[in-house]
Formats: C-alpha cells, sequence, structure tokens
C-alpha cells in the first residue's frame, strides 16, 4: 500500500513538472530585460543552475543578458515536494550599429600609463555589481533618470574612431549640460568614482543583484552609502570621461549580466 501511494505521489508531482508562466512575469521576455516573479516564499528558485534569492513574502528576479538564448528556464523546488519547470519564450533583439567620430585618441587606445588605473576602476564596478543585498527597491516601478534626446541604445555594436569596439551597455541620454538627474528607482549608492574612461560615475543598488550606473555625470549629488528614494537628485549631466558631448550613460545590472533599462521603461 505505501509503495501504491508513493507511486501516485509521484506521478502528481510529475504533472507539475512542466508548468504555464503563474510567476506574475511576462509570457515573452526580451534579451537584456529582468523579470520580477513570485512564489511561495517557502520555495526554492533556482536559474542556470544557480540558487535565486527569494524574499520573506515570495519575490525574486531574473536577468537576461544582451544575447541570450530564445527560452529561459526557471525551476521551482516546492517545501511540500516535487518541482515545477518553466519555460519561457525570449524575443531576440535587432541591434544596430553605432560609429562615434571625434574622440581623443587617449579614450580610444589609452596609453599604458593609465591601464593602471583603468583596470582599478573596472575592478571597483564589478565589486559593487556582486552586491546581493535585502533591498526591495527592484519590484517598483522605474521612472527616467533625466528626459532628453536618446543618443545612444543598449547593445548596439559601436565603432570608436573607426575602430571596432563592444557593444554599448547603456542608454544614452542627451538632456543638456547640468540637467538634473534622479533616482530611477529607490536603494544605495554603493559606489561614487571619477574614472577614466566613464568620469564621474555612480552605482545604485537596488536589491536582490539589480544595480544601476550612471556615468559622464558634471558632478555626484548623492553619497557613497547614502540611501536614495526614486526621485531623489542623484547628479547632474556632465561629458566627463569619454565622451563627445554632454550626456547620460545609464546602465542596469543583475549581477554580471548587463540588462537595458529601456525595457523596465517600455521604449524596447
Amino acid at each position: 500500500m505505501k509503495l501504491i501511494f508513493g507511486v501516485i505521489a509521484f506521478l502528481i508531482t510529475s504533472i507539475h513538472a512542466y508548468a504555464d508562466n503563474d510567476l506574475g512575469m511576462p509570457d515573452t521576455l526580451k534579451q537584456g530585460g529582468y523579470y520580477v516573479g513570485k512564489i511561495n516564499p517557502k520555495d526554492k528558485v533556482t536559474f542556470h543552475g544557480k540558487r535565486v534569492k527569494v524574499s520573506e513574502d515570495g519575490y525574486f528576479v531574473i536577468g537576461l543578458g544582451w544575447k541570450y538564448k530564445s527560452q529561459a528556464n526557471i525551476r521551482v523546488d516546492h517545501m511540500a515536494g516535487g518541482h515545477t519547470m518553466y519555460h519561457i519564450p525570449v524575443k531576440e533583439h535587432d541591434y544596430d550599429v553605432e560609429e562615434i567620430s571625434g574622440l581623443p585618441s587617449k579614450y580610444v587606445a589609452p596609453p599604458k600609463a593609465v591601464q593602471e588605473r583603468i583596470a582599478k576602476d573596472a575592478a571597483d564596478v564589478r565589486r559593487v555589481r556582486t552586491i546581493d543585498s535585502d533591498l526591495q527597491n527592484f519590484r517598483d516601478d522605474m521612472i527616467w533618470p533625466v528626459k532628453g534626446r536618446i543618443s545612444g541604445r543598449f547593445g548596439n555594436h559601436r565603432i570608436l574612431n573607426g575602430e571596432p569596439r563592444s557593444p554599448h551597455t547603456g542608454l544614452d541620454i542627451a538632456p543638456g549640460q547640468g540637467a538634473l538627474i534622479v533616482a530611477p528607482l529607490g536603494g544605495k549608492v554603493t559606489l561614487v568614482s571619477d574614472q577614466y574612461l566613464t568620469g564621474n560615475t555612480m552605482v545604485i543598488d537596488h536589491g536582490h543583484g539589480i544595480s544601476s550606473v550612471y556615468a559622464h555625470m558634471e558632478k555626484a549629488i548623492a553619497k557613497e552609502g547614502q540611501m536614495v528614494a526614486k526621485g531623489d537628485p542623484i547628479g547632474t549631466v556632465g561629458m566627463s570621461g569619454r565622451a563627445t558631448g554632454p550626456h547620460l550613460h545609464w546602465g542596469m545590472n543583475w549581477y554580471g549580466e548587463r540588462l537595458n533599462a529601456g525595457i523596465a521603461l517600455g521604449i524596447e
């Protein structure tokens, strides 16, 4: 009799091995997007073989790289036993090519004298992108950090002074020198730094690996270690670092993955 009940239990859990998307996510995801889901707080989420942080009330977030494959596979292990696999389609994005000319040669092919500084700058940003805080600001609706002409889009292949470079990792907004930048989501400022390539740079942690980057600022207003609310002033637009004109380079991350902020704002 115990064997029979065991087989029945196995069949019941197996029925739920492949399920429709009831996580609260869209039925189709996009390359470069981040998505918030909700489960039983006592269940566990695995994405690409790694455990995903779940809040006390069951919320979690995943992020997709700019060339993510065609399907996101999310596994939920249930406290009561068994697991559910969610297979959510991912829409490909067509990326353009951007040609940028007029950059000082020292920024396109930096001299050896500054390469050590560039390496340290990059390491500082990588370090704060690994922060895995319990903040819940990633669940909020995002607002624009500043409004203006979109001068560069996420994922586009870049040619700088005629030399091919890696894809663009953010959204460039050009409202004019000195325009006020506000926090699109609340969080904690984890880095304020004058960097060689990105100039006056700031990183804000929004929780569960979601962070945002603000580069080429004229000046920072928020301080490192400060908690900011959505809409709080954090800096002003400038052209510090490698830039041909005043603009904000705005990036989003999920740990090591670069994300497209435009998706959260509905423009991509």
